[in-house]
């Protein structure tokens, strides 16, 4: 129908829908798109603007109280579309045994059969322009030989996707869709800053939207779905006094731990790099993740944990260049690439470089690593769930009124041990290969200095722990927040467990589940 600055409405008016959406990113732009048709008026409410503002980026300032977590302050993006304007767009499911519960890593286990998300995987794959090639060593027949061969019987291929640049950023996919839609209406500086229950406590009556520049708005709907990312989904119910009916609330936050864990020498390179460089099948970029087995993980009593290979071309290279090009036209950027040009003394070689890049992945369906590229095996980790990793609230308040978020993020030794197990795991099988000397940069043994290299990946889960009993976790498996009939969450916070892959798939496969729900409801 339209999409609506409320910066530029009068103060005070008040609005009504079927569904109310909060946040305006991957999760909530998917499920309003899901919607659309169903003859529902839907209004989705983004706190930020069309484009990313300073002013509007500031309102994600928290504070750290536990190890620093540089996604809380790098990784999330207050705007139109989310994190999906910055993200990578690398897609992967989690495994099968990741939704069980494994008795070597307590807490673990999700309360729903991971075939209930199965249905969704082709539509996530269609809206983010992936084909539908397998994620498991099946794919391996499909690339040109010679493909990848792992000889360890404790390590497994699987293989990410990466999603076209063009189809990264869901605000200039799905948003012209979703504006365009008769019942759905897209509101910009929409700021939930409160969510008031009804006289019952059983259910949202509405939502109090704040502005900037003063303008206060009312929001009310039948159902309401809060999709704002894990740290703010997390901040307002705590805000709201919601959700946290046995002390859940907040509790559980953790995300992929990864670290440099070694430098690849293979000798000669070529003959390493056709069968581990990144393969094309037609325009989706599949990568070889080296994983773990369950059987393995149970063995050494460790978490899931993976490594893959990086090709890390020089920061002033054309590669890079190119990259960062491409990264700015996924945020819809107007402003000049901050990396310069190749310079004019390497611009002959340089234009090589790119020409065969491109020639390479048209005609030989591979990406090419350049000559000067280091190859690097990165290790990550899930983490142990742990209660006392944490998201509260600060005394502090934001320009909009509400309490700026802590961050208390934990973890230590179960972490360490996967490193180390991972460690020795991979190195059995670099002695198979044979292929030339390892520099290991981490041996991962107590009191060594090895925590200090390591980052988060920018995947904050958890803090509204899905479990089936309002006793242990804020929402049910259906999504819903126990004992608030009308309120969901759809945000990667439900998330009980990591495993080793990105969140987003996921992420996505549950949220078209919950709208399927909420067609019905």
């Amino acid at each position: 129908m339209s999409r609506i600055d409320l910066q530029e409405l009068p103060s005070g008016q008040q609005f009504e829908s079927d569904l109310c959406i909060v946040g305006g990113g991957i999760a909530g732009l998917v499920l309003a798109d899901a919607l659309r048709g169903c003859g529902r008026r839907v209004d989705l409410l983004e706190a930020g603007g069309a484009g990313e503002e300073a002013e509007s980026q500031a309102l994600y300032a928290a504070e750290m109280a536990g190890v620093p977590h540089l996604g809380t302050t790098e990784g999330r993006f207050r705007v139109y579309g989310g994190s999906s304007t910055h993200w990578g767009g690398q897609l992967l499911p989690l495994a099968a045994h990741d939704f069980q519960r494994r008795p070597h890593v307590p807490e673990s286990g999700w309360p729903l059969d991971p075939e209930e998300l199965s249905p969704y995987l082709h539509r996530c794959e269609e809206l983010l322009g992936a084909n539908h090639a397998p994620f498991d060593a099946s794919l391996i027949d499909q690339l040109p030989a010679p493909g990848p061969r792992l000889s360890d019987p404790d390590l497994q291929p699987r293989f990410s996707k990466w999603a076209p640049f063009a189809h990264r950023n869901v605000a200039t996919t799905l948003g012209p869709r979703c504006e365009a839609d008769p019942h759905t209406q897209v509101f910009l500086h929409a700021g939930v800053t409160e969510l008031e229950l009804d006289d019952s406590s059983s259910q949202v009556a509405a939502l109090t939207v704040r502005t900037l520049r003063g303008g206060q708005f009312r929001f009310s709907a039948r159902q309401v779905v809060i999709a704002a990312g894990t740290i703010e989904t997390t901040r307002l119910l705590l805000a709201s006094g919601i959700g946290n009916h046995s002390d859940q609330l907040g509790r559980w936050f953790h995300d992929h731990l990864s670290i440099k864990g070694a430098t690849l020498h293979p000798q000669p390179r070529r003959p390493f790099l056709q069968r581990f460089a990144p393969w094309f099948i037609c325009r989706t970029r599949h990568t070889l993740k080296l994983e773990s087995t369950a059987a393995w993980q149970a063995r050494q009593g460790c978490l899931n944990v993976m490594g893959h290979l990086v090709f890390e071309a020089p920061g002033t290279s054309g590669f890079a260049w190119l990259r960062q090009q491409l990264q700015a036209r996924q945020r819809s950027a107007t402003s000049p690439c901050s990396v310069p040009a190749p310079t004019i003394e390497k611009l002959p070689a340089e234009s090589l470089d790119l020409l065969y890049l491109a020639w390479k992945a048209a005609v030989r369906r591979r990406r090419w690593c350049p000559a000067a590229a280091a190859i690097t095996l990165y290790i990550d980790s899930e983490q142990q769930p742990n209660p006392q990793s944490r998201i509260r609230l600060s005394p502090q308040r934001d320009a909009l009124g509400m309490p700026k978020a802590v961050v208390d993020w934990r973890w230590g030794e179960p972490e360490r041990h996967a490193f180390a197990c991972y460690r020795q795991l991979f190195d059995r099988q670099w002695q198979a290969w044979n292929p030339g000397p390892i520099r290991w940069h981490h041996s991962f043994e107590p009191g060594t200095d090895w925590q200090a290299h390591v980052s988060d990946t920018y995947h904050p889960m958890g803090g509204t722990r899905m479990a089936a009993s309002p006793q242990q976790g804020v929402v049910d498996p259906q999504l819903r927040v126990h004992g608030i009939h009308n309120l969901f969450v759809t945000s990667c916070s439900v998330f009980p467990t990591g495993g080793s892959s990105n969140p987003t798939l996921t992420l996505m496969q549950l949220t078209l589940r919950l709208a399927q729900q909420l067609r019905f409801l």
